[in-house]
């Protein structure tokens, strides 16, 4: 069986929707081998699996 829940993101500490600053002096920012164009919207997924047993989320598998 699966079940399908879909929850706010509780543990992010910055604003939803808006990505987080980058540091000029830091470099240039690359996304699976090619330059982010600005404005770009780094959306991260996590697959987690609840345990009914300890009521625990454990994360499977991400992407982008």
């Amino acid at each position: 069986a699966v079940s399908v829940v879909a929850k706010d993101n509780t543990t992010c500490d910055g604003p939803c929707g808006l990505r987080f600053r980058q540091n000029p002096q830091a470099g240039i920012r690359i996304v699976g081998g090619q330059t982010a164009q600005p404005g770009a919207w780094p959306w991260m997924v996590s697959l987690q699996i609840f345990t009914s047993h300890n009521s625990r989320r454990y994360h499977a598998c991400g992407g982008s």
